[in-house]
């Protein structure tokens, strides 16, 4: 996709200045029907916030590392676009796509903050939004397979965003809690084991939020989950080294598929590199280093059928994890 001399910065930068044409797509009600039910709909209504939320996260990512203020307007302008339009999420994906594309204005709007004009009423504002239409989607979410990782990542992205330490805590507990309940002690997830040719994918879409909330709480309160472990025994370090076994040339052995869904080549914007470009920083791990080094600088996973980035967890992983 990108030429393999740039830089991961040359790339953000590039993306960052054709983000600066982008245009709010928020409507005041945002319907998203079920993907296994309206792959078609699904696909088109998703798109509205997949370029809005690819233009702000970039953008402000882009000003958190330049300070350019052209960055940050347009950051803010595509996240008010959203929260003076959009009044309702509906359909059956509704909470969980609010989530993994809502996540990433949640990011976009942490890096511009500070920026000085964005008034405390408009960031008000989107607060209101966030809190009075997204989260009661991400909080009335009944499954606890893939779905509740999203929701906790972006709950607790959004509190502390609000600075909310109470509400940032019971989130943390929530989310421990959770590890404990959704990985088994070999570190698989049994609620995505059954998903046969999808099941190494949903694990990956399982992990990516659960490494990226943990390094939320890290940066925000100092505990460390990367390398807790529950009461029951579980923990993520077990959950990634068990997953990477399989997609470090192994797919073969994976035990609920015989050939699972796993992008083929892999390249810079393919997970699972993301992730495991992420993890390579924090385990320091010379098997997740080497597995991502021949495709380095990593961008993020992009959605194949609309080129935009699948969700919001590990995107330029080497500049999140810089700043």
């Amino acid at each position: 996709m990108f030429m393999k001399h740039s830089t991961a910065l040359e790339l953000l930068l590039g993306e960052a200045n054709e983000s600066l044409s982008v245009d709010c797509h928020a409507v005041p009600t945002w319907n998203i029907p079920g993907f296994y039910w309206d792959a078609d709909g699904h696909t088109a209504a998703k798109r509205m916030m997949e370029s809005d939320a690819r233009a702000a996260y970039t953008t402000a990512l882009a000003y958190r590392l330049t300070g350019t203020a052209a960055y940050a307007s347009k950051a803010k302008e595509l996240i008010m676009g959203w929260a003076a339009v959009n009044q309702e999420i509906t359909g059956p994906d509704g909470p969980l796509v609010s989530a993994y594309l809502g996540v990433g204005l949640i990011l976009a709007a942490e890096w511009i903050k500070e920026f000085s004009d964005w008034s405390k009423e408009e960031q008000d504002q989107y607060i209101r939004w966030m809190t009075q239409v997204c989260l009661p989607e991400w909080d009335r979410i009944p499954l606890r397979n893939n779905w509740w990782n999203w929701s906790l990542y972006a709950q607790l992205a959004l509190f502390r965003f609000m600075d909310d330490k109470a509400r940032f805590s019971e989130e943390v507990t929530a989310f421990k809690e959770h590890l404990d309940s959704s990985l088994s002690l070999e570190g698989f997830i049994p609620e995505e084991t059954h998903r046969g040719k999808h099941s190494l994918w949903y694990h990956y879409f399982a992990l990516a939020p659960a490494t990226a909330a943990a390094k939320l709480i890290l940066d925000t309160t100092g505990e460390d989950l990367f390398h807790w472990v529950s009461p029951g025994g579980k923990s993520l370090k077990t959950a990634l080294d068990r997953f990477f076994h399989y997609t470090d040339g192994r797919l073969k052995e994976w035990p609920y598929d015989d050939d699972p869904i796993f992008p083929a080549p892999l390249s810079a914007d393919t997970w699972p590199l993301d992730l495991f470009e992420a993890m390579s920083k924090v385990y320091k791990s010379p098997d997740y280093e080497r597995f991502v080094s021949p495709y380095r600088p990593i961008t993020g996973n992009t959605n194949k059928n609309s080129g935009y980035y699948q969700s919001y967890t590990w995107i330029y992983p080497e500049l999140q994890l810089g700043i």
